[in-house]
């Protein structure tokens, strides 16, 4: 196993990479890294701006725009850029004018797959919401009315919890079970609340609690998956012991046997995030020197 100095040291190195092959690789090290990382607001600071500047060379070497000799994996690579713009470099002025000038034509138009294709929406809106407000809220919000398929309508869904208000993030949660969302896709919204931050993370699982005879009503007889995607959407973005106890005990005093795997899968690899987060911790990533020397 790498240790987790070498590995950064090692990540710092691919500024110029742009083969999509290596970019998987870069991109699952990244969100992976972010997810436990968030835990420690400062290490999750420093973390950030290191994946900034690498996501940044991407940008600066793929850009927005389609280009004749792309081919197929040009085409996804772009498409991964712009998703990992979305977290890691939504603040940088560049991205945000350009993100911000293609969903204005995009209002104009939601026909125009040129300035915003399929592909860049989510993460144009999650762009869009993390530099926004009510307004951009409502703006994106409006589009899950409007769009014409559910592939559309997911964009929507999995982005809308990514406000920075937890205002918001709590009535994105109380829209997810207002019966305007299919029951087959009234988690997603949950988890877009859950992943957008450590922030959001609690919200999302404070919900569930409050919310959970209503959700479970809801669900009823359908199938065990359903409950099983709520419980991960809510319930799966902390990496230590003492939320690991607490959903434990939660489902302890609320069992639900069918979701009992699922529930045991969610804590397992809490408590693995938590064990690679102390590790993390007694490294020399926990000195703000170790990430200016990279």
């Amino acid at each position: 196993k790498m240790k987790p100095e070498p590995l950064l040291q090692l990540l710092s190195n691919y500024v110029n990479e742009d083969s999509y092959i290596v970019w998987c690789g870069i991109s699952d090290i990244l969100g992976g890294l972010d997810t436990v990382m968030s835990d420690d607001p400062v290490m999750s600071k420093n973390f950030k701006s290191l994946a900034k500047s690498i996501v940044i060379g991407l940008y600066k070497k793929v850009g927005w725009e389609a280009k004749s000799e792309d081919g197929h994996l040009g085409v996804l690579l772009r498409g991964m850029m712009i998703g990992l713009l979305s977290t890691f470099c939504y603040d940088d002025d560049d991205v945000a004018t350009e993100a911000s000038r293609r969903f204005a034509l995009f209002q104009q138009n939601h026909a125009d797959m040129k300035s915003l294709p399929s592909d860049m929406r989510s993460s144009v809106f999650k762009i869009i919401l993390k530099n926004g407000g009510a307004k951009e809220y409502q703006e994106v919000k409006a589009y899950f009315r409007q769009a014409t398929d559910n592939a559309e309508r997911k964009h929507v869904l999995g982005s809308l919890g990514h406000s920075p208000d937890p205002t918001l993030k709590k009535s994105t949660l109380k829209w997810a079970i207002s019966g305007q969302i299919k029951l087959q896709d009234f988690f997603y919204p949950m988890g877009a609340v859950r992943s957008s931050s450590s922030e959001g993370s609690q919200i999302a699982w404070t919900f569930l609690q409050e919310n959970f005879k209503a959700i479970k009503a809801m669900i009823g007889s359908a199938s065990p998956s359903l409950m099983d995607a709520v419980i991960v959407s809510c319930a799966g973005g902390f990496c230590s012991d003492e939320k690991a106890n607490e959903i434990e005990e939660f489902f302890k005093v609320n069992p639900m046997p069918r979701s009992s795997r699922k529930i045991q899968q969610t804590l397992e690899n809490m408590r693995a995030n938590a064990k690679f987060l102390a590790l993390l911790k007694s490294s020399d990533l926990a000195n703000d020197s170790f990430w200016s020397s990279l």
